[in-house]
């Protein structure tokens, strides 16, 4: 599932990412087609936040298998992080033509749309996620939180402020949203 794919961390405690990736490399040097090294090494790009690297090695993945959802739908989700939103609207829509049921992957589009001014296109793809029995509140949080992980203050600081926009009762979100804003002013003043 796509949402498993983009919430997963990465925690191989035996290597840093650098050492792994340049093992794989070197394994896929010997047999550059090996799919699990390719998504593997997608993978590392993406945690190292090297988007542009992961939608590389997700595009020569979709060669050898353009009937693959996920590969769409990562590759959409990585396009709207480089903020590509024509890119990922397009390969959204190639996931949900192969599981139009994924109320995930509608949210997601929701987003990206909702970004490009396309408002009419965003509330339609909430509507289906919501039809579909997404908590769109919910998801907002565990982007926020991931992100938050993964270093990215200011994305995670963006998707707090849409959640609580959702619903402002919460005051934890609240704080987390101020939290943030200090952190990221702190971090200008540098």
């Amino acid at each position: 599932m796509l949402k498993t794919q983009i919430f997963n961390k990465y925690c191989n405690k035996e290597m840093d990412l650098f050492t792994y990736e340049e093992h794989l490399r070197f394994e896929l040097l010997e047999n550059p087609n090996d799919k699990a090294k390719l998504e593997e090494l997608a993978t590392i790009l993406y945690y190292k936040k090297d988007c542009k690297g992961a939608v590389k090695i997700y595009e020569k993945l979709l060669k050898m298998d353009s009937k693959n959802a996920q590969l769409w739908g990562f590759i959409g989700y990585l396009s709207y992080e480089l903020e590509d939103y024509k890119k990922a609207i397009e390969c959204f829509n190639n996931y949900l033509d192969l599981e139009p049921e994924e109320p995930f992957v509608y949210f997601l589009l929701g987003n990206v749309c909702s970004r490009a001014g396309l408002v009419r296109e965003a509330i339609n793809s909430y509507d289906f996620a919501i039809f579909l029995d997404l908590d769109i509140y919910t998801a907002h949080l565990d982007f926020a939180k991931k992100y938050e992980d993964m270093g990215r203050r200011r994305r995670a600081l963006r998707e707090y402020i849409t959640a609580y926009e959702i619903d402002p009762r919460d005051s934890q979100i609240k704080e987390k949203i101020e939290y943030l804003k200090n952190e990221i002013e702190a971090e200008n003043k540098q």
